[in-house]
């Protein structure tokens, strides 16, 4: 491995521009630019192929999807999923440089998508270049999925992956994102919970009026409200009925390992500027809350006069939007189907669920061989072995994988890279050790039997 290790170092400049050249591509899928993620898909299929895999575009009815392949004739196989779209970048004005202009600031990049996905993209595919241009035998058969629609719902994902699964189906996988807490230990995760998000609608008269008529005309906004009460209780309890049927207890090597996951509750309160968390958890209960209790949020509400100053007005209409954050064997059609059913009960079929989207949660078992090899492969370059998180707080399309590969999450970013928020960036450092710890993952992988 050292005559990769010094390849990787002797190349850093030439990595580090190319990092630079792909998060100057403004690929935000929400914008629905087609041109641009068009040239961002051809940008990636040049990087596999000159990286030594053999690539391939597949046209969707939205954003191409990329894949990679090199096959050596190995009896194991690692899969990479990663994504080449990004967040929107707004508000702009709340980044100190403009997130398309790559910046380093105190050896950190700052641009959109360094730390989700860009940053972790590149690092996987420079790990698997490093064995090609040194001339060093893989000892695994190498596959890239990588989308253009993570960010948006990835709703051409699920036919590619039901279409392709003897392509995809890999003896372990490294999932999109990950990196250090915050204080310095990286993270490997398991899992992610499942997501359901809904936009709720309501219309009760026929146009905004003068709020001198609310003694006896309806409001759109007091009716949105009484309906979000009506999902949950001052105690956190979600009470639409049969919400909580399907959610099983941890086993118990998922409770071992929880139980010795430290997660630093002093440091989450400073962090975020409370005194307390909900309920007034100790920290057991908030590690059970955060891998196993299934959430309803409300993530914005939209009614009425919002502009600076005062409009005496009574709204025609309100929405709000809002998410279940649900764990594994809850369904979304199911959860689904219970929300109508509540809100039809408690007397608000007035509320139209006017779109939804989602994904099922997904786990890893905990005693998984890839997880061990994830383990030692930061072991050896890191110098510490991973914090095992059995499964994580956020969501996306793990579970379409889940029957064809194991996958563990692990990349390049820290607890403050600041993905999805203004000013996201990647520590230098942690990416350039990222690539490393790829070239490790796929020794280690070739070593097990």
């Amino acid at each position: 491995m050292d005559e990769i290790y010094q390849f990787l170092e002797n190349n850093q400049q030439t990595i580090l521009s190319q990092l630079i050249e792909f998060l100057r591509l403004p690929s935000v899928a929400a914008k629905g630019d087609n041109e641009i993620m068009e040239k961002t898909a051809a940008w990636v299929t040049d990087l596999l192929e000159k990286s030594g895999l053999k690539a391939q575009i597949h046209e969707t009815e939205g954003i191409p999807i990329v894949t990679g392949h090199l096959d050596v004739g190995a009896q194991k196989t690692l899969l990479y999923y990663d994504h080449f779209d990004v967040q929107p970048a707004e508000p702009l004005e709340l980044w100190e440089s403009p997130p398309f202009e790559p910046t380093i600031r105190n050896q950190r990049l700052f641009a959109r998508g360094a730390a989700d996905n860009k940053g972790d993209t590149l690092s996987r595919i420079w790990a698997v270049k490093a064995f090609v241009e040194t001339g060093t035998d893989l000892p695994v058969n190498i596959k890239f999925l990588i989308e253009g629609e993570e960010e948006a719902g990835s709703p051409n994902l699920p036919d590619f992956v039901k279409q392709n699964q003897d392509f995809l189906r890999a003896d372990g996988g490294i999932w999109e994102f990950g990196g250090a807490e915050s204080d310095g230990v990286q993270q490997a995760w398991l899992g992610l919970k499942g997501l359901l998000y809904v936009q709720l609608e309501t219309r009760k008269v026929g146009m905004d009026a003068h709020s001198a008529y609310a003694s006896f005309l309806p409001s759109a906004t007091w009716r949105m409200i009484w309906a979000l009460n009506s999902l949950k209780d001052e105690n956190e309890k979600v009470l639409i009925e049969g919400f909580y049927d399907d959610v099983q207890p941890l086993s118990d090597p998922e409770l071992e390992v929880i139980q010795n996951t430290e997660f630093f509750p002093d440091f989450l309160k400073e962090y975020y500027h409370i005194d307390t968390f909900v309920k007034n958890m100790d920290c057991q209960q908030l590690k059970n809350n955060f891998y196993n209790e299934p959430t309803c949020n409300i993530c914005g509400i939209g009614s009425g006069w919002q502009g600076p100053g005062g409009k005496t007005v009574l709204p025609a209409e309100a929405m709000a939007k809002v998410d279940f954050r649900l764990v594994k064997d809850q369904e979304i059609e199911d959860i689904l189907r219970k929300l109508r059913n509540h809100l039809d009960s408690k007397g608000f079929s007035d509320i139209k669920i006017a779109w939804y989207e989602g994904y099922r949660a997904a786990k890893t078992p905990v005693n998984h061989p890839f997880v061990d090899v994830v383990r030692k492969a930061t072991l050896a370059i890191h110098g510490h072995e991973p914090r095992i998180h059995i499964t994580n707080p956020g969501s996306g399309p793990l579970y379409l994988f889940e029957d064809i590969v194991p996958m563990v999450s692990i990349g390049c970013d820290d607890f403050d890279s600041r993905a999805h928020s203004p000013n996201e960036s990647v520590p230098l450092s942690l990416f350039f050790l990222d690539i490393k710890r790829q070239t490790k993952i796929i020794d280690e992988m070739g070593r097990t039997n």
